[in-house]
């Protein structure tokens, strides 16, 4: 009976794990750039069951599989491209790598990101290219990280006004810097630190590395554009709806294991 309290539990607890990866999606729906979180949820080891003989030299029936519940392991990003935005902003950049083939390494379909400078001075990646100038002239992040050059410098700017020409950015003074685009063929490596930032924490040979060392020449660079979210509203919504109702599903069946173990000791086990 305890066992079967155990497993509702713990498909409560999964729900709840899977709802806070839904309820961060549908609040970074308006992200630029963003990923959303898809939950994986698996089951914990399953035991065998069998039946003991005690009467015969017969060898014990097997009875079947018994599962103790499941858990929510991990959220992994689902890295299908945003729709492209016209802001006509002149820091406002997006990468369009929809035509990037798949890694022939790893069997997946890579993914070309841009490269920023953390204040811990620690790299990290983005697909969110709504970028601004801050009073230093270092083109940053919304959070201050400041955006890398191919040197993996950060790209200081005399303003704000400049164009982009074949991954360069290119100053009215004539100065130009280009871009660092990295890529790698297993973007399951990257893990989101928030407002469409990953971190990279896969092998470091599939690390993101520069895409001009690779064979890979389609993607572009589009100024004065965001990549939206690939949030889906309706089906991230239906998704909360799925889930809630299976962590009522779960509540009810511990309730009524709660109901039974009750009867069981104030009426089942009173002595007269």
């Amino acid at each position: 009976m305890f066992r079967g309290m155990y497993t509702a539990t713990s498909g409560m607890m999964a729900s709840e794990r899977k709802q806070q990866y839904l309820t961060n999606n549908l609040s970074n729906a308006q992200t630029p750039g963003f990923k959303q979180d898809q939950a994986v949820i698996r089951s914990f080891p399953e035991y065998l069951l069998k039946e003991r003989n005690t009467t015969s030299s017969q060898s014990d029936k097997r009875v079947g599989d018994l599962s103790h519940g499941v858990y929510t392991q991990e959220g992994v990003p689902l890295f299908t491209s945003g729709t492209l935005k016209e802001t006509g902003n002149t820091t406002d950049l997006a990468l369009l790598d929809e035509n990037l083939p798949t890694d022939e390494d790893t069997g997946k379909k890579g993914i070309a990101l841009f490269g920023v400078r953390t204040e811990d001075d620690a790299i990290r990646y983005t697909r969110n290219g709504n970028f601004t100038v801050s009073e230093e002239g270092f083109l940053t992040t919304s959070e201050g990280y400041r955006v890398l050059n191919t040197n993996l410098a950060p790209i200081q700017l005399s303003s704000e006004q400049f164009t982009l020409k074949d991954g360069k950015l290119v100053e009215a003074n004539g100065n130009e810097q280009e871009i660092w685009i990295g890529y790698t063929g297993n973007p399951e490596g990257l893990n989101q630190r928030g407002n469409g930032v990953f971190e990279w924490s896969g092998d470091d040979n599939n690390a993101p590395r520069d895409i001009r060392t690779t064979e890979f020449t389609q993607y572009t660079v589009e100024q004065g554009f965001l990549e939206g979210s690939n949030v889906d509203l309706t089906t991230t919504m239906t998704d909360m709806l799925n889930t809630y109702r299976m962590y009522e599903a779960n509540q009810r069946v511990l309730q009524t294991y709660d109901q039974s173990i009750d009867k069981s000791v104030n009426d089942i086990g009173r002595v007269y």
